[in-house]
């Protein structure tokens, strides 16, 4: 009996150690469980045996594999790395290029950068990075963009441990806009609307957020550019969030019922420069500006529908394209938000608000003479949002933002079976540009869809003139996720401007018409990891 006992404890640990050498962690707990409940071995020697195993195992990487992306993580799961990443290629075709009279349409001799009028496709984003786990009590992403010239999209750590208390700095969203929490491959058409083109999104700086039983707050103190004008004297910029989901708090999975109220404020410099972006040649010599928010045409159509500018100082001799003036101008911005959704399995209707103010200075401090311009900026969208297909938004609601659209059924690219996941969505938005003011000196200017039409690209530059102005654009759109990986959007757009004028992003001319509405056809085609 004894021989046969150790005959057994020989070939299990012979089957142990190689088990041990292709890693088949289960199976080896299995045959060490069979061979002690059998009696052949006691619990003692089974322990013994697979002492050197466990250590073994313990100390190997794990690589997994979840909606096409690769990880790398300790045994325990604290430490990882994974990669992601993510390119949105677009189409884009409008009606401008029609317009204009006496036989001289726009076309893209007209267009500065052809980003207006041309018909054309965009590299909208190709991004790469990296993102994992630290230590098993911080999150960490650090991502690059690539079209044009590199640049750093986020880098950060956000140590969250604890759910209802975390702490993350570096370069990240900052807390305002539902739209802006969401990322770009999870959006519901292919541009988000004009509240978030006047949202601070990515900056550097510190913020405490949490999530506690459908609550979620999030506060951050942060610089509005990445440089040292980013601080006027000791003032920095601050934003804030917190959501609230009902349906959340009464057990409801099949609902969201989510309410939110957000805002920040900031005061910062901006280096006026010299452009040429409405003339043939560039301004004079004085005609140094910056601009102080502007808006795109609904969908990433004309570009600066409207824009506010702050006039600064001479740059002197020598003077060029881009060159800047000796001063930079400062600018006080502050803005509250408010946001809903109401949704129920596959409909979903989303709205927000936001109200902005902006106060221009511009010799770089308050106290100095100078131009000054002021504005009050209103923009806003509600949408309804239909899954074809059957799959719930709640599924892809947490943290009070939504997540990636998981289909039910994934198209299959080696048997074409599967349908995806199908989305319509119809989209009203508007932006409303009140309380416009020109003071003092300068050559700062209002420009765009304003209520004082002038031949000069409809440009508000006199004291007396009328600076405000708006649009509002209708998107329907559709959707096709194949997969987690892939999907394909397509989206028409219809702008309606408050007033005809003479686009700015086009050279101005004598045959040039005004322009009081807009059509866009865009399509996306987006893989991300």
């Amino acid at each position: 009996m004894k021989f046969n006992k150790k005959i057994a404890v020989a070939v299990s640990g012979a089957v142990l150690l190689l088990a041990g050498q292709i890693a088949l962690a289960d199976s080896t707990t299995d045959i060490v469980d069979a061979l002690v409940s059998k009696g052949v071995l006691t619990e003692e020697e089974g322990k013994l045996i697979t002492k050197g195993h466990v250590s073994k195992q313990d100390k190997t990487p794990v690589i997994k594999e979840k909606d096409g992306a690769f990880s790398l993580s300790s045994p325990n799961g604290k430490n990882s790395i994974q990669l992601t990443g993510r390119l949105h290629f677009d189409y884009r075709n409008n009606n401008i290029g029609g317009f204009g009279t006496g036989g001289t349409n726009y076309g893209t001799d007209y267009d500065r950068d052809s980003a207006s009028s041309a018909d054309h496709y965009v590299l909208r984003r190709a991004r790469i990075g990296v993102k994992g786990r630290l230590g098993g009590i911080a999150d960490y992403e650090v991502v690059g963009n690539l079209p044009g010239t590199a640049t750093l999209d986020v880098a950060y750590l956000d140590v969250n441990k604890y759910e209802p208390l975390g702490l993350k700095f570096g370069k990240f969203k900052q807390p305002y806009n539902l739209e802006e929490q969401t990322s770009s491959n999870n959006i519901d058409f292919v541009e988000r609307s004009y509240v978030n083109q006047n949202a601070p999104a990515k900056k550097l700086g510190a913020m405490l957020h949490g999530e506690l039983n459908g609550i979620t707050y999030a506060g951050s103190i942060f610089s509005m550019n990445d440089d040292a004008l980013s601080v006027k004297d000791s003032d920095l910029s601050y934003a804030g969030r917190g959501t609230l989901n009902f349906a959340e708090l009464m057990g409801n999975k099949e609902m969201i019922m989510h309410v939110g109220l957000a805002g920040y404020t900031s005061q910062y410099q901006v280096a006026p420069t010299l452009s040429n972006n409405t003339g043939d040649n560039i301004s004079d010599a004085s005609e140094t500006r910056a601009t102080i928010f502007g808006f795109r045409s609904g969908g990433g159509g004309l570009s600066n529908a409207y824009r506010a500018q702050v006039g600064g100082s001479t740059p002197g001799t020598g003077y060029s394209y881009g060159s800047a003036s000796p001063t930079t101008a400062s600018v006080e911005n502050r803005a509250i938000g408010i946001e809903g959704i109401v949704a129920y399995n596959s409909l979903k209707v989303q709205g927000e608000y936001s109200d902005a103010y902006y106060n221009a200075q511009s010799a770089g401090r308050t106290s100095d003479p100078g131009q000054s311009i002021k504005a009050d900026v209103a923009t806003g969208y509600i949408e309804a949002m239909y899954l074809l297909t059957g799959e719930k938004y709640s599924d892809f609601y947490k943290k009070g933002a939504f997540g990636s659209i998981k289909p039910k059924s994934e198209f299959n690219f080696d048997t074409n079976s599967g349908l995806g996941a199908w989305e319509i969505g119809l989209r009203y938005e508007m932006f409303d540009v009140s309380g416009a003011q020109l003071t003092g000196p300068g050559v700062g200017r209002f420009q765009g869809t304003v209520n004082s039409p002038s031949a000069d690209n409809n440009t508000c530059k006199t004291l007396t003139c009328d600076g405000n102005g708006g649009a509002n654009t209708t998107t329907l759109g559709i959707k096709w996720v194949l997969n987690p990986n892939m999907l394909v959007k397509a989206n028409w757009a219809h702008t309606k401007y408050d007033t005809a004028f003479k686009p700015i992003d086009l050279k101005n001319n004598d045959t040039q018409k005004m322009i009081s509405e807009e059509d866009l056809i865009m399509i996306r085609g987006q893989y991300m990891f």
